[in-house]
């Protein structure tokens, strides 16, 4: 059940109706997560202006979800895991992309560097060391790149972190546990939501 109260959009005032208003056009419905931060207009404005900003990252939208990916199977939050795994392929994430960002490993040489530091990152509260720095700048990543990597770190930590505490409902599919994820059934998107 959740343990915070989620601000119903009919009845919303002021700043807090606009807020959700720009919500709804961008996404085309309110998520209960929004829902949740509109609690505080200033929690859910600073999160719209992140996210926003994030959007013109070097690392693009793509890494951008799957870093967000990764810290949400880390910090075991299942409503930003499925949240992320759903709307995935608007972000164009293919089934194994998504496995990718959850599991933390790709085939794909820089994208498994970008996921294992910002695993490191996480792991570490950002105490990397000079040879973590060194893998990820080897794999192709330059200064803005490694700052976008910890950026997406930290916002997938802020929502990761609020669900958890409000407990909040899923409004999405659940995201299939990552365990019950092979190869073989991310190839048709089994893995992402049931």
């Amino acid at each position: 059940m959740q343990r915070l109260k989620s601000v119903n959009p009919h009845v919303a005032e002021g700043r807090t109706k606009e807020l959700l208003e720009t919500v709804e056009q961008a996404f085309g419905v309110i998520p209960n997560t929004a829902k949740v931060m509109a609690n505080s207009p200033a929690v859910l404005g600073s999160f719209l202006a992140f996210s926003t900003a994030m959007g013109g990252a070097k690392i693009r939208e793509k890494l951008h979800n799957q870093v967000k990916l990764t810290t949400s199977e880390t910090n075991s939050c299942n409503y930003c895991t499925s949240i992320l795994s759903a709307v995935a392929p608007s972000a164009g994430l293919s089934a194994a992309d998504i496995l990718a960002g959850r599991t933390g490993n790709s085939e794909d040489r820089r994208i498994k560097a970008a996921l294992a530091f910002a695993h490191d990152v996480l792991e570490n509260r950002g105490k990397v060391s000079d040879q973590q720095i060194g893998t990820v700048r080897s794999a192709g990543f330059d200064d803005a790149e490694i700052v976008e990597i910890v950026a997406s770190v930290v916002l997938g930590c802020f929502t990761n972190f609020l669900n958890n505490v409000a407990d909040t409902e899923l409004d999405v599919p659940q995201a299939e546990p990552v365990e019950a994820c092979s190869t073989s059934a991310c190839s048709t998107g089994a893995c992402s939501v049931h």
